[in-house]
């Protein structure tokens, strides 16, 4: 049972709407010209207004949200779910746990599937009731050795949803080529 459900809810949104590109080793760089906001965010910051201290807070559930790399919403119109990513184990082998989550309401939150342990994933084609997970992984070879940068394909499945629908119970993870 959540406990604190609309904090639940007020973190994911925020975890939702936040990536920063060094958690998630993405170096994308925006083109400067692409918008009023990426040219005011060039030039030099100055205060504007009294500094505010803010002290950490101790929240198991603030901890597991801290953990979070990468958020991928699914396109499917009907699924309410996303591709969600949390920073693990050992950084050298993989350690970007890949979650799928539907969302059942605010009084259970989310429905967590996992789908594996990877160095890197991403979102591949998607469609109803399905997507493609693209993702490299890395291993222990025979010689005792890692073995890094493994590219596997995944198809996920789900029963397909319809708005108010239930979040299905289970899906399936196919190798793909």
């Amino acid at each position: 049972m959540i406990r604190h459900p609309l904090l639940l809810l007020a973190i994911a949104g925020t975890v939702a709407a936040c990536d920063s590109g060094v958690e998630t080793r993405k170096s994308a760089v925006p083109d400067a010209g692409s918008n009023a906001v990426t040219a005011a965010a060039t030039a030099p910051a100055t205060a504007a207004g009294p500094a505010q201290t803010v002290q950490t807070q101790a929240d198991d559930y603030l901890q597991s949200a801290a953990s979070v790399v990468e958020v991928a919403p699914l396109t499917d119109p009907g699924a309410d779910a996303k591709l969600f990513g949390l920073a693990g184990g050992d950084p050298a082998l993989n350690g970007d746990h890949a979650y799928l989550a539907f969302f059942v309401d605010p009084s259970e939150g989310w429905r967590v599937f996992p789908l594996g342990d990877f160095e890197r994933w991403s979102l591949g084609e998607q469609g109803p009731g399905r997507f493609v997970l693209e993702t490299t992984q890395g291993r222990m070879g025979d010689n005792g050795e890692m073995v890094t940068g493994e590219v596997k394909r995944f198809i996920v499945t789900y029963d397909a949803r319809v708005a108010g629908s239930p979040p299905p119970s289970s899906i399936t993870v196919t190798p793909a080529t």
